[in-house]
């Protein structure tokens, strides 16, 4: 039997050891435990997702757009405002 656990760095905890531990307890033969670390990269909708406050934000930004609060200029009218406000 194979028993597959896929959890968080968070999850990663001496309580995980004493639940296995203690889910195979009653067995009378060995267990052989396998560790395997893998790194995943959060794509970028989750980790917008992991942040509510983010999200919150990007909400309203998105309905102030959608609202007609926007900015446009030329790549020319772009040029000057950066020459007018720079050092």
């Amino acid at each position: 039997m194979t028993v597959t656990y896929q959890l968080t760095e968070a999850e990663f905890d001496y309580q995980l050891f004493r639940r296995i531990k203690a889910q195979f307890s009653r067995r009378n033969n060995s267990l052989k435990i396998k560790i395997e670390i893998e790194e995943t990269e959060t794509d970028e909708t989750e980790a917008i997702m992991a942040n509510p406050a983010y999200y919150q934000e990007l909400l309203r930004r998105k309905a102030s757009v959608e609202a007609g609060n926007i900015i446009s200029f030329t790549p020319q009218q772009f040029d000057e405002l950066v020459q007018k406000h720079s050092i």
